[in-house]
């Protein structure tokens, strides 16, 4: 039988070992809660880096398969012309003068339809030797341009074939052919020399450098 003094110094040890206990467990508590913490801050950073990666695939993706190309071809009888990324000839409208002026709408865009760019896309890429390229905001969209001249197809052309080169509809359709820009600069450099021995000459010639669609 236990004594009074053993009884009454019973509680005593029975606490203490009461209360280390509380505190391994409180330390253990404290380390499950800070490896939940660091297992849930891996699993953001996880989510949110595969939500980065995903995102940047998309926009590769979209950019790689929808993406405007402007290139050069030779084409017989027109020599080197500008084609879209079908191998289609591009043309330019001589009424066409961007931003107010759009003669070709409605009907007109469907025999003669825009080259625009794609969703996503913020310029057309040029191909090799290809120079002048631009944008401007047109009826349709985002349009490009060839040295501020918007660009488009004519429903009738197929890859090396130029059908629609002189058409009167809603202006003049011309191909859009490297030999005429160079030839327009030519004129222009010519136009700009002569002009130095008069004043008068000068203002004229350099207004509006010489193209064949004017």
């Amino acid at each position: 039988m236990r004594t009074s003094a053993e009884i009454a110094a019973g509680p005593g040890p029975a606490r203490a070992g009461s209360g280390g206990l509380t505190r391994r467990q409180g330390a253990l508590g404290r380390l499950a809660a800070g490896a939940g913490a660091s297992l849930l801050a891996l699993s953001v950073l996880g989510a949110a880096g595969g939500t980065a990666f995903a995102a940047q695939k998309h926009a590769k993706v979209v950019h790689a398969k929808d993406q405007v190309v402007v290139d050069m071809a030779s084409v017989s009888k027109y020599g080197k012309v500008l084609v879209d990324q079908n191998g289609l000839a591009l043309y330019v409208d001589t009424a066409n003068k961007p931003p107010k002026d759009w003669p070709c709408k409605g009907a007109c865009l469907t025999v003669w339809p825009p080259l625009l760019l794609s969703k996503g896309q913020s310029k057309p890429v040029a191909g090799k030797g290809v120079t002048g390229l631009g944008v401007v905001k047109g009826p349709s969209g985002e349009q490009v341009t060839w040295h501020g001249k918007p660009l488009y197809s004519f429903v009738r052309d197929s890859k090396g074939k130029v059908l629609g080169e002189g058409i009167v509809q809603d202006g003049t359709w011309k191909v859009a052919q490297i030999a005429a820009i160079a030839s327009g600069t030519a004129k222009t450099k010519t136009s700009t020399a002569k002009t130095k021995t008069s004043t008068a000459k000068t203002k004229t010639s350099t207004t509006k450098p010489a193209s064949h669609w004017a």
